[in-house]
Order: C-alpha cells, then sequence, then structure tokens
C-alpha cells in the first residue's frame, strides 16, 4: 500500500513539475513577444523623430540640405527593422569618417535597394510631404530654408554613386529668406521671384512608376524578426509533450 501511494506521489509530483515548465516557458515566449513589440514600437519612434529632425542651429548655415541626412520612414520600412537601427547607430552615428558620405547612399549599398523599390519609396515619401507635411514636393530648393521640409530624392544623382556628384547636388543654398512665410510676403509684393523650378507632380510620378515597373507595389511594412524557439526551450517542450 505504501509503495502504490508513494508511486502516485511521484506521479503527481512529476506531472506538477512538467506542468510548471510548461507554463515558464509559455510565459517567457510571452514576455519575449511582449519585448519585441516594445522595442519594435521605440524603434519605429526614433525613426519618426529622425524624419523631423533637421540637425539643429540655422537651416541657411547647414553644409548639406536636410534630406541629405535623413532616411525616412518608407525606405527604412523596404529592410528588417533591427537590422536597419543597428546599421544606422554602428554606421552612420558612430563612424565620423563617412560623415562625407550620404547615408541613403549607403544604405542603398548597405542593404541591396533596388531601384525599383527606392523608386517607390521615393513616391510615398512625396506623398507623406503632401498630407502629413501639408506641403508641395520638389527636388533643389533654392528659395528658403524651411522649404527643405518638402524635398524628394533625386534618385539619377544617388544611384551614380559618386560622391563627388552626389555631395556637389545636396550642398544647401544661399538662401534668401528662412521661413516661408517671409519668402510668401516678398512674392506677394513684387520684391521676389521663386527660383524654385523643379517641382514634382506626383500623380504624373506615380504613372511614370507604375508605366516602369508595373502595378506590383513595395511591401512598405515594418518588419520584425519571427520569435525562434531556442534548442533548450525545443527540447523541454518536446519532453512534456
Amino acid at each position: 500500500m505504501r509503495k502504490l501511494i508513494s508511486v502516485i506521489l511521484a506521479i503527481v509530483i512529476s506531472l506538477s513539475v512538467l506542468c510548471l515548465i510548461s507554463a515558464c516557458n509559455k510565459e517567457t515566449k510571452e514576455n519575449l513577444t511582449t519585448t519585441r513589440s516594445s522595442l519594435a514600437t521605440e524603434l519605429n519612434q526614433q525613426i519618426i523623430n529622425n524624419e523631423n529632425d533637421v540637425g539643429g542651429g540655422d537651416l541657411s548655415l547647414t553644409k548639406y540640405r536636410r534630406i541629405y541626412c535623413n532616411i525616412p520612414r518608407p525606405f527604412s520600412n523596404l529592410v528588417d527593422l533591427f537590422e536597419f537601427q543597428d546599421w544606422y547607430e554602428d554606421v552612420i552615428k558612430n563612424d565620423p569618417n563617412k560623415t562625407e558620405i550620404m547615408p541613403m547612399k549607403l544604405f542603398i549599398q548597405e542593404f541591396n535597394i533596388s531601384r525599383e523599390d527606392f523608386d517607390r519609396a521615393n513616391l510615398e515619401w512625396a506623398k507623406i510631404i503632401i498630407k502629413g507635411f501639408k506641403g508641395k514636393p520638389m527636388m533643389d530648393p533654392q528659395d528658403f530654408a524651411n522649404q527643405e521640409t518638402d524635398e524628394v530624392y533625386n534618385a539619377d544623382i544617388i544611384y551614380t554613386f559618386d560622391d563627388e556628384i552626389i555631395n556637389d547636388y545636396y550642398l544647401s543654398h544661399e538662401y534668401p529668406y528662412l521661413y516661408e512665410l517671409e519668402f510668401e510676403q516678398a512674392v506677394a509684393d513684387g520684391t521676389y521671384q521663386t527660383r524654385t523650378t523643379d517641382w514634382v507632380d506626383v500623380e504624373q510620378m506615380e504613372a511614370e512608376i507604375i508605366a516602369k515597373y508595373g502595378e506590383v507595389e513595395i511591401s512598405n511594412e515594418t518588419t520584425i524578426p519571427p520569435y525562434e524557439i531556442t534548442t533548450t526551450e525545443k527540447s523541454t517542450t518536446e519532453t512534456t509533450e
């Protein structure tokens, strides 16, 4: 009788331990998933902040236009979010020797961004300028410093991969005005005539992209690496089954 009770107790204890292990594994997976989700949200916010960062100081005195240093979200969304953040921190922020190389050029080379994906992301960026910034997309702003907010990328220039050509193109101009209001007042009273001529027609831009590449759109969703079960967890899971 005592042996039977001992056997029953051993079985009960074993089952309890297995249930506890299973519960711990489940909790660990849920915690990891929650942590990854939180990280993804944080990194997304950092990318958004980077898009709106003007680099500090007087915009008219910066060496390169603000688009030179930024990698807006439609482009960063082309690659894995965590890989992008690691690359951005390691290569862009921590390597002072590459300050004279356009970050977007390095990004294209690092992640093998095709011209098609770049053009489609540039179209999305132009739409953000209209819908999000309430601006008018353009290339090569000439009139006022904060007009740079509405600039889209010149893919023909960037895809030369020639640093001299790229850097020369993206040098800041001697803007006659700092803000749009000053510019509009000068135009209204006839003391200034706009110099910016390279406006971007988004509908035409989209039509050209469809004609060139077809209507298949890029995947513009943030990629979060899937949770991978470890060898230890796998063996434990198999034991519990």
